[in-house]
């Protein structure tokens, strides 16, 4: 039972004594997680969701900001070609060594045979997404500049640990569909 007046158990938020509102569980959700949204819906939980700009940020040791901004007016995949071609994350030579990498991936295939695409992601599972984008050529910068934020967004750890599968997934749905890398946060404290 909730003990709250309002749906959501220990994942909330509340205002420090600064004025900061301090999230407690999942705090970003990507467009993607359709089931959670038709969940959240069900139970009235939607109205606390605020949709962002189509823009991913990283804050980076010392304030500097980067970002994939895949606000573009054509979507699936020339939105997320742009961002990554685009970003400030990544220096030209971790670009080139980034896009290798997953030119060898089952994201390209995604984009003629979605479903095909999947069953090869599917038994990437025992591999950690660090292994197999060393392997395919890309570079531990690119992982500790732009991936490991993106794994700790998907399950709170990074990407020596997260499974090739679980990123890929990620990589093939924002590759396939414009709103799979638009994300949603949580309003603010409902207290």
């Amino acid at each position: 039972y909730e003990s709250r007046s309002f749906i959501g158990g220990k994942v909330g938020s509340f205002v420090d004594k600064r004025g900061n509102h301090i999230e407690m569980g999942l705090h970003v959700f990507f467009g993607c997680y359709n089931n959670l949204f038709r969940l959240m819906k069900k139970v009235g939980a939607d109205k606390n969701l605020l949709v962002k700009d189509h823009t991913h940020t990283f804050v980076n040791k010392g304030g500097e900001i980067g970002e994939l901004d895949f606000r573009f007016p054509i979507g699936a995949p020339l939105h997320g070609i742009r961002a990554f071609l685009s970003t400030n994350q990544l220096k030209t030579y971790d670009k080139a060594r980034n896009a290798l990498a997953l030119a060898l991936s089952p994201v390209v295939k995604a984009l003629v045979d979605p479903d095909g695409a999947l069953k090869d992601i599917r038994d990437l599972d025992s591999i950690s997404f660090s292994d197999w984008f060393l392997s395919k050529g890309g570079t531990r910068t690119s992982i500790q500049r732009m991936w490991d934020p993106v794994a700790y967004a998907l399950g709170f750890i990074d990407c020596d640990n997260i499974s090739a599968r679980c990123m890929l997934t990620i990589f093939a749905l924002f590759a396939t569909k414009t709103e799979a890398s638009l994300l949603r946060m949580l309003k603010g404290s409902p207290d």
